[in-house]
Parts: C-alpha cells; structure tokens; sequence
C-alpha cells in the first residue's frame, strides 16, 4: 500500500512562509493527505507556501492537479506556492506537462525561500514527521494547527462531463476528446487517445487524431487544456 509522510516547518520573519515536506508517492488514494494541508493552510490566512518533493517518488494526475487547482486562489491573496527539490523522474513530468508555464519549482529550499525572498534561519530540533491524524508542528516543536482529520472526499469531479455542455452520447470525435480533456485535462496525448477509444463505443483512436484534435481547438499545451477545463467543469 502506498503512504505518504508529511512535515511542516516555517521560516522568515514571524513563520510567513510554510513549508510543507512530502515523502513517499502521491497518487489518487495519497493525495488528499496532501490536499487537506494545503487547504488548512489557505484557511489559515497562510498563502506563501512552498512543497519539499524531495521525497517522493511519483506523482499522479490527482497530485499535480492539487497544485494547479489551488494556485489562483493562493494567489488571489498575495502569496504563492512554489514546488522544489523534485528527483530527476518527478522532474521530467514536471517539464512533459508543461507545468513551468504554472508553477515555479526550484534545484533547493534555498532557492525557494530566496524566490519568497525569505532568509533563512536555524532549524530547531522539535520537527516532527506527521500524518493527517496527527498534529503539526512549526520548528520549534510547537503546535500550529489541531489534528486533521482526514475529511470525505469531494467526488463531485468524478462526474464531471456527465451534464451541461457536455450531457448525452459524444456526437463527434472532437467531443468525445474535449470532453475527456474536461475530466482531466493533465492526461497525456497517449492516455487520451487510449481513454477516448474506450468511450467510443467502438471507434479506434489513434495518437495522431488526438493530436490533431487537441491542435485544431488550440488544446496541444497543458495549460491551455487546464483552463478549458475549469471553463467547462462550470457548466
């Protein structure tokens, strides 16, 4: 079974900046472990925050779309998030998906701080490993935050593209590519190819077609499937 570890400590002036230390896989059962510190952090007024991937392994579509789908509201009130120390494998997706247009991500904490233009200070000896029953700790060993208790799970984007725009039986192959793009717009040209082919009813889709697609309606950049998504989910 796979786990994930998280940790948090704070730095600069008055703990401004949190910095969340993820070790272990984060895929579609971890990740919202992950998801629920960052909102309590969101709900705690705490928007200047930086992700250590330094250990982790692997990161599923549900792992990166935690990033990218809190990042307009971090930003909204003035802060950022900021992902660094990504081994070379989580780094290659990273760059496959084109997140630099979305994320900033650094070599090293340091290079995160000084982005936050934080200077760094000493590292107390109270820093603790947690999961999401138990607390977390600043530095120095006090606590920030009660437990988080893991909460159900939002499924409403499970179902995404089963109304509104895209209600009923795929008319066309655009439609049925457009349509999976909405449901999770962070899958590859292979993947989607191999997603539309088995909705279809029959019909083979091959990586070219899929290609096409995407680039007749302007969708080839992830970034560009990202916010045709978020515009279609709200329908």
């Amino acid at each position: 079974m796979d786990e994930i570890k998280l940790s948090l400590s704070q730095a600069g002036q008055g703990g401004e900046l949190s910095i969340i230390r993820v070790d272990g896989v984060v895929d579609t059962i971890t990740a919202s472990e992950l998801e629920n510190v960052v909102e309590k952090l969101i709900g705690q007024s705490r928007f200047k925050i930086i992700v250590d991937l330094g250990g982790v392994e692997y990161i599923s579509s549900a792992g990166w779309g935690i990033f990218v789908s809190k990042i307009q509201e971090i930003r909204d009130n003035g802060g950022d998030l900021k992902l660094v120390n990504m081994i070379p494998n989580v780094n290659e997706i990273y760059e496959l998906l084109e997140f630099e247009h979305i994320i900033q991500a650094f070599d090293t904490l340091e290079q995160g701080k000084k982005a936050f233009k934080v200077v760094s200070t000493a590292s107390g000896s109270g820093e603790q490993v947690w999961k999401t029953d138990e607390k977390i700790v600043t530095e120095s060993g006090s606590a920030i935050q009660s437990a988080f208790s893991p909460g159900t799970r939002d499924k409403s984007h499970d179902q995404e593209g089963s109304g509104g725009y895209f209600s009923g039986t795929p008319r066309s192959a655009d439609e049925t590519v457009l349509r999976l793009v909405v449901e999770d717009p962070f899958g590859t040209i292979g993947e989607l190819a191999r997603q539309a082919s088995e909705v279809s009813g029959g019909d083979k889709f091959g990586w070219w077609q899929v290609f096409s697609i995407l680039r007749r309606n302007s969708l080839l950049r992830i970034r560009s499937r990202y916010r045709y998504a978020r515009k279609h989910s709200k329908r």
